[in-house]
């Protein structure tokens, strides 16, 4: 089966940097040791592969702690989404698990089924079921994801929809989705869709705040233009023969001034002509007088007022035609019919004022010229009669939507509810469609996904049942204390199963209080050792990570624990061992070192990782990465060396940042406890110690000792890096001179040692994480240690009880 190849991508894993999928592959083998210093992140790590355990990501890690796992085959496992499909194949022994698990205090441990060898059937049963549960489970989740899905996008169309429809309706309150919704139960009609511009004049209708001004009605002056043209058809080509005067023929615009002249001299009884003086002799008086008799005087005086009248109309009609109300200035929804009235009043309008324009200037030149008919260019008098009445009818039209336009301002409110009524049905309608495909694919959705979910249940209660049938705890208890007798050598502690899980007890009887630490290191790594064979498990297909298998307080059964995880472990499918101790790490290192190294010929299948903290500059925090295993700590069994590189190093970077800064004050109190050891190889204490130093050189700085002492015995009494990254510049300022006396001190003391370890210590260039060869096939089953104090059992052995050093008791 494949395994664990890389951690592709990760973020927000508390001090661990983040990973993306363009980050170099860590490239995890078979076997892979990974040392760090306490609060380096280890824990955080484990919980990383927890969360593959359990299906789902560890309670305790962030919750916006996201990840990828990817496997040698390319398979990719990431959180929060898709962590299922190697919840039986991954094994995490962590501070965690036993928390959970052995509950000290109450001497009781949870229970470890395996099953029964008199259920055979019902356990292929089980196993056949048990393969079925990850398709279900994945089936479930992913009709779940799509129903989901399809509610999502429901709920944002409802939401735009509702949107767009407030946008329109511009009220006070905001229209909501719950409101078209409400809209939707109470129905609409294919009648209810406006058109585009019935809906945009809706919509301009409720953009209004206030109702919009009434227009006047046109007034059209129709009998005037009627009677003007029916006067000029009769009057204009009369012919007058009684006012036939020798002479006034041949002058007819003479005809006017004539009459006037005449009816002067008669008015005052004048007998000679006031022009040129002649006598007007009575007979041509008579003549003048039958010429200019009432009748023609009517028939001018007729012409006159025709023409004045004409003229009257003529402004009026000006007046009616400049008066038409433009389109805008009605409300929105009353534009469009109005627009296409007042074309058609325009038309009939310029009709109009053309017969008008036709007739009153042949009024007028008969007016000019009495004597003398004047034809004049009209329609027959019905067709005129006809346009006149269609002029009346388009101004009607014109007037009744100026009216249709004044009730609704009388009625504004109303007409602005009636407005934002018809929006909301015209998009219910216009709807439907979609509204109803929305609604259809998520009940069919909904029926799918309670059908898979319902399924996945069923199957789950089916295991249950079966492995309530199968399982039973009681012989796991009898492999745990072979086990346990066989890492403390003696047999004074038991686990005895009971109904709900086992019981710690010693000499028969149920433990009270706490087990000391070197019985809880037993009790829990062979608890641990005994549910990997639980379930019916295969070893060989197991990934399994352990995270601290030693205390620091229990370094007494250290080789013991070592050699027994080593030998039981030495099949699974994939190890991963964490460590901040450094001799347990020395006894991974030994057994993996030569699987670690690449040779021609043949591929490596072991890692050998260290976890390195440091503050990169302009960072605020520090940051854990995943790198090689130090030449240092690869190649020397102390920390001693490595320690020192820092030492050259922060030395090397001078006033410079260094990403190590955080840690000096401990790493120059470590590095100065073991010279000092060397130097003074007696008990007592540094300030003793740094004395006896002091009397047996000539020549050392007493400041700079008393500075060195000062720093190493102040500012620095934990190994852990999280009491370290809080410093102030003083204290940075004070390892620079604290990392001065320490050489100061070297050279004095012991100059050759300085030089080796420069040589051998010189500090290198930052590590990064660098691939290693490819991953060969799985290697051969390893020898056991001769070192080890004893060949522990394998899983597939029943453990028999061997000499081991004696653990500490309570």
């Amino acid at each position: 089966m494949a395994i664990i190849k890389n951690i592709r991508q990760l973020k927000g894993a508390t001090v661990l940097a983040e990973r993306k999928s363009s980050t170099p592959s860590v490239d995890f083998m078979r076997f892979n040791l990974i040392y760090g210093f306490n609060g380096c992140g280890k824990s955080t790590l484990s919980r990383i592969f927890a969360s593959l355990q359990q299906g789902a990501r560890h309670q305790r890690l962030p919750d916006d702690c996201t990840f990828e796992i990817e496997m040698e085959d390319g398979v990719k496992y990431s959180c929060p989404k898709s962590l299922n499909g190697l919840e039986k194949r991954i094994c995490v022994f962590n501070h965690d698990f036993v928390e959970e698990n052995l509950r000290w205090a109450e001497g009781h441990a949870s229970p470890i089924f395996t099953i029964g060898a008199d259920q055979g059937d019902a356990a292929e049963q089980l196993k056949d079921c048990e393969g079925k549960l990850p398709a279900a489970l994945a089936l479930s989740l992913s009709d779940a994801k799509i129903k989901a899905e399809r509610e999502k996008a429901f709920g944002e169309y409802k939401k735009t929809t509702a949107n767009e429809i407030s946008g329109r309706l511009r009220q006070a309150r905001r229209y909501e989705a719950t409101q078209f919704i409400a809209d939707v139960k109470a129905g609409a009609s294919e009648q209810d869709i406006l058109s585009d511009s019935d809906l945009d004049a809706a919509t301009a209708t409720c953009a209004r705040s206030e109702a919009p001004a009434k227009v006047k009605p046109v007034d059209v002056p129709l009998a005037g233009l009627l009677a003007c043209l029916e006067t000029a058809a009769d009057l204009c080509p009369k012919s007058i023969g009684s006012v036939v005067v020798e002479g006034l023929d041949a002058h007819p615009t003479m005809v006017q001034w004539v009459k006037h002249g005449h009816d002067y001299h008669a008015e005052h009884d004048l007998s000679s002509c006031l022009h040129c003086g002649n006598e007007v002799s009575p007979a041509r008086r008579a003549l003048l007088a039958s010429a200019f008799d009432d009748k023609v005087s009517d028939f001018i005086g007729s012409v006159q007022e025709a023409a004045k009248a004409g003229a009257e109309t003529s402004a009026q009609l000006d007046i009616a035609i400049a008066a038409v109300p433009a389109a805008a200035q009605l409300s929105a929804e009353f534009q469009p019919p109005f627009e296409a009235a007042a074309a058609t009043l325009s038309t009939v309008l310029a009709a109009g004022r053309s017969l008008l324009d036709t007739a009153l200037q042949a009024l007028q030149a008969r007016g000019a010229t009495p004597t003398t008919p004047v034809a004049v260019i009209l329609p027959p008098l019905a067709e005129m009669q006809n346009q006149v009445q269609a002029l009346e009818e388009a101004c009607q039209a014109v007037n009744a939507i100026c009216d249709q336009h004044a009730a609704m301002v009388d009625s504004f409110n109303d007409h602005q509810r009636k407005a934002r009524d018809a929006i909301r049905k015209h998009y219910v309608a216009q709807t439907a469609k979609a509204y109803k495909a929305h609604v259809a694919g998520i009940e069919e959705a909904t029926t799918t996904a309670d059908d898979a979910k319902a399924a996945a249940e069923n199957l789950t209660a089916e295991i249950n049942t079966l492995r309530a049938k199968v399982q039973q705890h009681g012989p796991a208890a009898d492999k745990i204390n072979a086990l346990v007798k066989s890492y403390l050598g003696h047999g004074e502690l038991t686990i005895v199963a009971v109904a709900e899980g086992y019981e710690l007890h010693r000499h028969g009887a149920l433990v009270r209080g706490a087990p000391s630490e070197g019985e809880k290191t037993a009790i829990a790594i062979c608890y641990f050792l005994s549910t990997l064979s639980s379930e019916d498990r295969k070893i060989k297909d197991l990934i399994v990570v352990i995270d601290d298998p030693v205390s620091s307080l229990d370094t007494k059964a250290m080789n013991y624990a070592s050699a027994l995880l080593l030998n039981r472990l030495a099949k699974v499918g994939q190890l991963f061992v964490f460590t901040h101790n450094q001799p347990c790490m020395n006894e991974f290192k030994k057994a993996w070192k030569g699987r670690a190294r690449a040779e021609p010929g043949k591929s490596p299948t072991a890692r050998l990782l260290f976890i390195d903290v440091a503050v990169p500059e302009g960072a605020a925090a520090r940051t854990a990465t995943l790198i090689e295993l130090p030449k240092q700590l690869r190649e020397f069994d102390s920390e001693y060396h490595y320690l020192f590189q820092k030492v050259l190093e922060f030395e090397k970077a001078g006033v410079g940042h260094s990403d190590y800064a955080f840690m000096m004050p401990n790493v120059l109190r470590r590095v100065l406890e073991v010279f000092l050891a060397f130097k003074v190889p007696r008990s007592g204490n540094v300030s003793d110690k740094l004395k006896t130093i002091e009397d047996r050189h000539d020549g050392i700085d007493l400041d700079r000792l008393r500075a060195l002492e000062r720093l190493s015995q102040v500012e620095s009494h934990s190994d852990n890096l999280d009491d370290l990254i809080a410093q102030s510049s003083m204290t940075v300022e004070e390892s620079r001179d604290a990392t001065r006396a320490l050489i100061h001190l070297f050279e004095k003391v012991d100059v050759d040692h300085l030089k080796d370890l420069r040589t051998h210590c010189n500090p290198a260039e930052p590590q990064q994480a660098a691939p290693p060869p490819p991953v060969a096939a799985a290697a051969p089953v390893p020898e056991t240690d001769a070192s080890a104090p004893g060949a522990a059992p394998t899983l597939e052995d029943s453990p028999e009880a061997g000499p081991a050093p004696e653990a500490e008791t309570a």
